[in-house]
């Protein structure tokens, strides 16, 4: 799902500027990045008394505004940060997410300024180089994992992590894992990818093709995406059915 990184630091430490100097280096080099900038509240995205304030401040669950070069939503009440990283990832598919303010979390940080290093913190006081080239060496870490089932089954005497890193140094391919078949089968439950192996994937697939082989329109060999919605519940008479 790419790379996650939290920059955090005091009010006017640089954290900002930090995090514009690599968005601009990482871009330059190809990468597709998306950043999350986190506040204690949200007044709108006009000046006090303008079209979208107002529109925010008489009770708009959601506010959009559109323009020729972007789309602005807000909405309230709002999202926790787990979710909103979860949005930014399925609809952009980035290399990296940036999350500027936020000092906790599970997710690798930087620390930015004269601040104690909370857990999970992996550079402190980085110069724009040192924190791109990591940036660049876990992009491509994620981006190996994200080739790799998710079994930690160790059949190829390490866990996913391990090769992963064993793989984006060029030591290994992932055809060194024995699973790695499986991965051209994916399943999610509410946007969380589930460990799939060789064996499940092979039934999958070729029930799931078997079944498509009689509608018309269907390509044999076609990637093909199903998705299954939560029933829906109707009331009859107070009863659910």
């Amino acid at each position: 799902m790419g790379l996650i990184l939290g920059v955090y630091g005091y009010q006017d430490s640089g954290k900002t500027a930090m995090v514009e100097a690599v968005v601009n280096e990482l871009v330059a080099r190809g990468y597709k990045v998306v950043s999350v900038k986190r506040s204690p509240k949200v007044t709108g995205v006009d000046p006090e008394g303008k079209d979208t304030w107002r529109h925010w401040k008489a009770g708009s669950a959601l506010v959009a505004l559109q323009a020729g070069d972007a789309t602005v939503i807000l909405k309230r009440p709002g999202l926790p940060l787990d979710e909103v990283v979860s949005l930014l990832q399925r609809e952009a598919r980035p290399d990296v997410v940036i999350i500027e303010g936020y000092k906790d979390g599970s997710h690798p940080k930087v620390a930015v300024g004269d601040i104690k290093p909370t857990e999970g913190t992996v550079l402190v006081n980085p110069t724009v180089e040192q924190l791109t080239e990591y940036m660049e060496d876990e992009i491509s870490f994620e981006r190996v994992r994200a080739r790799l089932p998710g079994l930690d089954c160790s059949k190829c005497g390490m866990d996913c992590d391990e090769l992963a890193r064993e793989v984006a140094k060029g030591g290994l391919t992932v055809e060194a894992c024995p699973e790695f078949s499986a991965h051209r089968v994916e399943i999610s439950v509410g946007g969380v990818p589930l460990p799939v192996g060789a064996f499940v994937a092979d039934i999958t697939e070729s029930t799931i093709r078997g079944l498509l082989s009689s509608l018309k329109g269907y390509v044999r060999g076609d990637e093909v995406e199903i998705r299954l919605r939560p029933p829906e519940t109707t009331t009859r008479n107070g009863d659910e059915f």
